[in-house]
């Protein structure tokens, strides 16, 4: 049995794969689309002709392909000089070429594999039982009653002839009854196609959905930068603060004193290096007068030590204003304070964003789930049905859920 056929450039089919299922298969079409071609390029892979009549215009050859169901494959070749065949046993990428086939020769090989021969029997011509056309249809229904006598006069055919009536007609009961299982098929895949009928409107909607979401993702990204400046801001305001008090505290105090003229300090400091030097020296004229005898009583030293402490006190004072004139001097007339009112409507707008990203966090989740149960619902419908009513392919849920094909196109 022929379970595909393959043509190139072979009359008006320039590329053809055709793959034949198991019993009756039924070609249609408009007129002139290449029906008949398809009989003519079995008939050219079964007998070979010596016309060139096949090879499509403007090509070099005619190519005309058959795959058997035990594996090997036949090549018929017809190029404008002589025809070529090529027999591929399975598996085996390189082809046994059959040339220099002399006029209608067929090798022996190539008929042996084929199992479309020619039956001939005592009188008349070679009949093709297999094949036949518009013209010439086939059992001699358009041939005379002797010539038909003659043909099932011969035993050695009849027997096969009479066998393959009775296959036809077991194959056209089969058919029937498949073609009724497929009739009912069809009908309960149709009322399940039916309630399945909001499934685009659902993808549309999936799609709005993930569009939304992806803009939400979008949203939720400039959401930690948000809460950056949000930090940052009440960071600014808290300080903003924190001034306004200490310049609150500012305005309560009473302008510095004025400071005290330097004159008499600078005189008290000469006359405290002078005392200094003076005590060096009384230190000398110590040393050098203690060998002598002890000296009298001296004074009390209350008022120096008086001296010496306000002296003291008067130069922390000079150094404390001198740090307080340069630190007052670098600094800046304080900045005139921003108003809080842009800051309080950007927290209202990121809280009320905040609310809308988190309701539709939510309205997401619940229609993904109600995407789930609604794809586990196709699964098990899928499952029910098992094959495709037009193709009879396996219905795969994954791929159908993943992009559903528009619709099956006749053959």
């Amino acid at each position: 049995m022929i379970l595909r056929l393959t043509l190139t450039d072979f009359m008006a089919h320039k590329a053809t794969s055709l793959d034949l299922a198991p019993g009756l298969n039924v070609l249609c079409g408009p007129n002139n689309t290449g029906k008949s071609a398809l009989v003519e390029a079995l008939r050219c892979l079964a007998t070979n002709p010596s016309r060139r009549h096949c090879i499509r215009h403007g090509a070099s050859e005619a190519r005309v392909e058959a795959l058997l169901d035990d594996g090997w494959r036949v090549a018929w070749v017809r190029r404008k000089a002589h025809a070529i065949y090529e027999l591929y046993p399975p598996g085996v990428a390189e082809p046994q070429v059959f040339a220099k086939l002399g006029k209608g020769g067929v090798p022996e090989e190539v008929a042996r594999r084929l199992r479309l021969p020619l039956v001939s029997f005592e009188k008349g011509e070679d009949v093709d039982v297999h094949l036949g056309d518009q013209r010439h249809p086939i059992f001699l229904l358009d041939r005379p009653g002797s010539v038909l006598a003659d043909f099932l006069a011969s035993s050695t055919e009849s027997a096969h002839l009479m066998a393959m009536q009775d296959l036809l007609r077991e194959k056209v009961r089969r058919a029937r009854t498949d073609s009724r299982r497929l009739e009912e098929a069809l009908s309960g895949a149709g009322q399940g196609l039916d309630r399945l009928e909001a499934l685009p409107g659902l993808s549309l909607r999936l799609e709005e959905l993930r569009g939304g979401a992806e803009a939400l993702a979008s949203q939720a990204a400039s959401v930690p930068r948000l809460e950056a400046r949000l930090e940052k801001m009440r960071g600014l305001s808290e300080r903003s603060g924190l001034l306004r008090a200490r310049l609150g505290l500012l305005e309560g105090l009473s302008p510095p004193a004025a400071p005290a003229p330097a004159a008499p300090l600078a005189e008290a400091t000469a006359r405290l290096r002078a005392l200094h030097l003076r005590t060096r020296a009384a230190q000398a004229a110590s040393a050098a007068l203690r060998p002598l005898a002890a000296p009298p009583a001296l004074a009390e030293s209350g008022p120096l030590a008086l001296a010496s402490a306000r002296l003291k006190r008067l130069r922390a004072q000079r150094d404390e204003a001198g740090r307080r004139g340069q630190a007052l001097a670098a600094l800046a007339s304080p900045p005139p304070l921003a108003d809080p009112a842009p800051l309080a409507r950007l927290t209202g707008a990121m809280a009320t964003l905040a609310a809308r990203i988190a309701k539709g966090r939510a309205w997401l989740v619940g229609r993904e789930a109600e995407l789930a149960a609604l794809g586990e619902r196709i699964a098990l419908r899928l499952e029910q049905v098992g094959e495709c009513p037009l193709c009879g392919a396996d219905l795969d849920a994954a791929k159908f859920l993943k992009k559903r094909t528009p619709g099956h196109e006749p053959a």
